[in-house]
């Protein structure tokens, strides 16, 4: 992985500034480039090797950043569980969440045909078994 040490001066602040906007010509911009060169030296320094792994690396983690891991996530519920000041049904609500998230609640689901009746198999399923190849069973089903 490359670090900020395989960039120089000027290229950190544009790897910094596009790694944020996307915008290669505005990075080069607020990087110092000027006005006219701007458009011209941004997709240049992009196409640097080096630059273009350091502006990967902040790009990931300015995405880890955003976006909340489940750690973080069982850290808010929990305090919203925990707050005095939270609505209850806020509060209830979290503890919901918190408790599935760590796998206390199990949802049963029973399947049933008509009237309650078990499942069974499709009508006009066929079930053909065939000889093994190459030591493993094989079922084929035809509708």
């Amino acid at each position: 992985m490359f670090s900020r040490g395989h960039v120089h001066g000027g290229d950190t602040a544009f790897a910094e500034h596009y790694a944020k906007s996307g915008n290669a010509t505005e990075a080069a911009r607020a990087a110092g480039y000027s006005e006219r060169s701007a458009n011209r030296i941004g997709p240049k320094l992009l196409s640097d090797v080096g630059i273009a792994a350091y502006v990967e690396e902040l790009a990931e983690k300015l995405r880890s950043k955003r976006i909340a891991d489940v750690v973080e996530l069982r850290e808010f519920w929990t305090s919203v569980l925990r707050s005095p000041t939270e609505e209850m049904r806020d509060r209830i609500k979290a503890a919901e969440l918190l408790a599935k998230s760590l796998g206390l609640f199990l949802e049963k689901v029973q399947l049933s045909g008509p009237n309650g009746a078990p499942l069974g198999p499709p009508p006009n399923l066929v079930i053909n078994f065939v000889p093994a190849k190459d030591g493993m069973p094989v079922i084929e089903a035809a509708p």
